[in-house]
């Protein structure tokens, strides 16, 4: 190779293009390894109660104060921020959920999926964020399951949702939410983690006509390393979106059969 090839070859394939952290963080995301999940050192356990004319929301000192909400014949909504092995069990146990989704809600990296077992529907999504600092999109792994008359959420950072939006509206008494069954609010969870997509790629949109710009206006080597950054946080993009089937009413009429 003459020197002059070297001098480009240099900028086709940066020396930093596999050595990031950042790159790293990508590629050891592996569905297929069974990654041991550190234990939370702190559980924040909420509980929506409600139907159409009441609502009651409390916060819960263990796991197994709510077990008087599995058939008190209302809504439940039990959100469950930081994991524990021992937790999780007595939950699965408690609300006929398979082993196999409890060993799923424990599990980490892992993709978008849902899965139905014995009358219980599991979803497994990540929300995203993007973050304005580091440029980059961050992610939090949420689990979701339905059965009859109530649904369970697993979070590991409080700090991260998405859900506020259907907290505001459970409170308001005439609401469809209120109205509606535990099939309607897991779909809005649903559709509220997939509109947060859109916010994100707007947001990575927004980067790339500035990088463009940056290109065309005066092009270095700080234009590719923004190019290679972009390129990165597409793929984390792209590795939660394309697995996620968007549907476009409730899933009521079929949950019905299996609830």
């Amino acid at each position: 190779m003459t020197t002059s090839a070297k001098k480009y070859f240099r900028y086709l394939i940066p020396v930093s293009l596999f050595g990031t952290n950042r790159t790293k963080e990508i590629l050891s995301v592996n569905p297929t390894l069974n990654i041991g999940r550190k234990e939370a050192e702190r559980v924040f356990i909420t509980v929506y109660d409600y139907d159409e004319g009441s609502l009651n929301e409390c916060r819960l000192a263990k796991v197994e104060d709510s077990f008087a909400y599995k058939e008190n014949k209302h809504i439940s909504w039990i959100n469950i921020d930081g994991l524990r092995k021992h937790d999780v069990d007595l939950l699965s146990e408690k609300y006929g959920v398979h082993p196999l989704i409890a060993e799923d809600i424990l599990s980490i990296g892992q993709r978008p999926k849902m899965d139905e077992v014995e009358g219980i529907l599991y979803c497994l999504l990540n929300m995203l964020y993007y973050n304005e600092t580091t440029e980059t999109v961050e992610q939090e792994q949420v689990s979701i399951v339905l059965g009859k008359g109530f649904v369970i959420t697993f979070q590991e950072d409080p700090k991260k949702d998405v859900f506020n939006p259907i907290r505001e509206k459970l409170k308001i008494a005439n609401s469809k939410l209120r109205q509606a069954g535990a099939d309607y609010l897991c779909y809005s969870m649903l559709d509220l983690i997939v509109d947060n997509y859109f916010f994100v790629m707007e947001k990575l949109g927004d980067r790339i006509e500035q990088v463009e710009e940056e290109v065309i206006r005066n092009s270095n080597t700080r234009s590719l390393a923004r190019i290679n950054q972009l390129r990165k946080e597409m793929i984390v993009l792209k590795r939660n979106i394309a697995p996620v089937v968007i549907k476009s009413s409730p899933p009521s009429s079929w949950l019905r059969s299996s609830l």
